[in-house]
């Protein structure tokens, strides 16, 4: 099962984006695409490099990053069956 991130928002190459994840590798990909089937959703901030995540399924989420970056996104998570 493919893992699936699509967020709307500023920070990523484009405003509409969707994430895929199988295996360890990513990609991205400049349209919005929604998941088959949805598990989540979640308001990412990223300031420089502090990560906050909010979700419907680990609620409050802090990360650190090695590269500074800005980013507000809105996401919805799931999976598709491929």
């Amino acid at each position: 099962m493919k893992k699936v991130f699509a967020e709307i928002g500023i920070g990523n190459p484009s405003f509409f984006s969707t994430e895929f994840e199988k295996g360890g590798e990513e990609y991205r990909i400049p349209e919005f695409i929604l998941p088959k089937r949805v598990k989540g959703y979640y308001l990412r901030i990223w300031i420089f490099k502090k990560v906050y995540i909010i979700s419907t399924n680990k609620y409050f989420q802090t990360s650190k990053k090695d590269k500074n970056n800005f980013k507000l996104v809105v996401g919805v998570s799931g999976v598709n069956l491929v």
